[in-house]
C-alpha cells in the first residue's frame, strides 16, 4: 500500500507542475500577443470558461493529493 501512496503522490506533484508550467506559459503568450489588456481579460472573475478549464486543468493533480491522504490514513489506521 505503501507504494501507491508514494506513486500518487509523484504523480500529483508531477501533474501539479506541468499544469501550472503549462497555464504560465499560455499566460505569458497571451501577454506577448495581446499586453497587459489581454491578461486582465484572461484573469477576470467573470471569465468563467476559464476558470473552469484551469480546474480541469489542476483536477488529476489534487484528486491524487486528495487519494494519496485518504489512504495515507487509512493505512496508517491499520495494525
Amino acid at each position: 500500500m505503501r507504494v501507491w501512496i508514494i506513486l500518487l503522490r509523484v504523480f500529483a506533484y508531477f501533474w501539479l507542475t506541468a499544469s501550472l508550467l503549462l497555464i504560465l506559459s499560455g499566460i505569458a503568450g497571451i501577454w506577448m500577443k495581446g499586453g497587459l489588456s489581454a491578461i486582465q481579460g484572461l484573469l477576470s472573475p467573470f471569465n468563467i470558461v476559464n476558470w473552469i478549464v484551469t480546474a480541469i486543468t489542476l483536477a488529476p493533480g489534487v484528486g491524487a493529493l486528495a487519494w494519496a491522504d485518504k489512504l495515507s490514513s487509512k493505512d496508517s489506521n491499520t495494525p
